[in-house]
């Protein structure tokens, strides 16, 4: 029998939601047995794991899968083939792309679905928005980000969470804010960049005096490439972890949002 362990950050990512649903319809499949983690909860586990990304899958104790997973991958590997991983690699373009900015709420989330959650079923932004709905009452804060659109259609932004609320092993002060993700990567034009920026003008307001990322040096996944971010102002504070699986080598970075 192959053991399943789902880890996941709440639904931080409409992922977790979609992929909690794949595994519940395997939960009477007698070739493997499921676990589930929220690491919110117990940030112990994701300190133990080397877990910086909102959910990740182990196989028998072994193989490490981040990211979305789709039911033929998942019946691929409990009949024995593990799917091949290919390098996510993307040379953002150097176009930067300025168009109308949006707070991120529980109310326009729902316009990141395509994006964020590859569906068009707004169930998995909806899980979402109860979680940011949440989070917003929890700390106070106005929304969790800034979003970024062209024509009318969400293209990136950039969402952001007290570092206090993160359960990864990073380093945590009340004033200082963690880039949970800096979308959409792509060599069509760079459309993080505006979006980026204008968070880093408000979370002064908002009582953060900092912000930090983990950032991968050729991918970006769980964010990157590293160069875009020290492009950008930010230090590199040193490698922490390698999800080999995923080629990526992750670096913790930081911006000092006011002058020391």
């Amino acid at each position: 029998m192959i053991k399943i362990d789902f880890y996941y950050w709440e639904d931080q990512c409409p992922h977790n939601y979609k992929i909690r649903s794949l595994l519940s319809t395997l939960v009477s499949d007698k070739r493997c047995k499921i676990n589930l983690f929220d690491i919110s909860k117990n940030h112990k586990i994701a300190q133990y794991l080397n877990i910086f990304s909102p959910n990740m899958i182990v196989i028998d104790d072994n193989l490490r899968w981040h990211g979305p997973i789709s039911m033929d991958s998942l019946e691929s590997i409990l009949n024995g083939i593990i799917p091949k991983v290919r390098p996510y690699n993307v040379k953002i373009s150097n176009n930067i792309i300025i168009g109308d900015i949006k707070d991120l709420t529980e109310e326009t989330i729902i316009d990141t679905c395509d994006l964020c959650s590859s569906s068009k079923k707004n169930v998995y932004c909806n899980e979402k928005g109860n979680w940011i709905k949440t989070l917003r009452e929890k700390y106070n804060l106005p929304y969790i980000g800034k979003l970024h659109y062209l024509n009318k259609v969400c293209i990136g932004g950039a969402e952001f969470v007290p570092s206090v609320a993160v359960p990864y092993p990073i380093p945590k002060a009340e004033d200082i804010a963690f880039l949970t993700c800096s979308f959409a990567s792509s060599e069509d034009g760079d459309y993080k960049t505006y979006p980026l920026q204008k968070l880093e003008e408000e979370l002064p307001n908002l009582g953060f005096n900092s912000i930090i990322v983990v950032a991968s040096e050729n991918t970006p996944f769980p964010n990157g490439p590293l160069d875009w971010f020290l492009d950008k102002g930010y230090m590199d504070l040193g490698f922490i972890y390698n999800e080999e699986r995923h080629f990526a080598k992750m670096h913790l970075v930081k911006k000092d949002l006011i002058d020391r």
